[in-house]
């Protein structure tokens, strides 16, 4: 792992902000789940009522399993460096970090271009937990339906 803390790679929702989230993305997610642990690059990691670990990534709107349980994903995480690596994307952290861009409380990063954009500081920025976690899930649900390649247009309203 690059020079970097798990408490700058990885934080826990608050339990408010955690039901939003599940909200938010129940046209994707649509059974309850709970969230074990979050990445500053917008990653969520759930536990599903079948005692699944799933990783939600909020950039690019994919759910994908990644452990059997929790148990096995807490013994991932101990013992595979390469899965944290891809997972809460450290070296990348670090750069950010020393770009000054550092989130605090609350905070973490968010894309100017959504993946498939870049995942490199300059397409990356300090946003909060609130707008990466929960408002980019209504964006992917509308984008959802659509074929790869489509055109789109997007307003951004209060």
């Amino acid at each position: 792992m690059a020079d970097v803390t798990w408490q700058e790679i990885a934080f826990q929702l608050e339990p408010d902000v955690a039901q939003a989230t599940a909200k938010a993305w129940s046209w994707l997610l649509p059974e309850p789940w709970n969230p074990i642990v979050c990445s500053m690059v917008g990653g969520v990691f759930v536990e599903r009522p079948t005692n699944e670990v799933h990783w939600l990534d909020t950039g690019t709107g994919l759910v994908e399993q990644v452990a059997r349980n929790r148990t096995d994903f807490d013994e991932m995480i101990r013992s595979a460096p390469d899965l944290v690596d891809e997972w809460f994307l450290p070296p990348l952290v670090e750069r950010l970090r020393a770009a000054g861009k550092k989130p605090k409380v609350g905070e973490c990063y968010g894309f100017t271009i959504l993946p498939e954009g870049k995942f490199d500081i300059e397409n990356m920025f300090v946003v909060s937990v609130s707008e990466q976690f929960i408002a980019i899930a209504d964006v992917h649900r509308q984008l959802s339906g659509l074929p790869d390649g489509s055109m789109v247009q997007l307003t951004i309203t209060d």
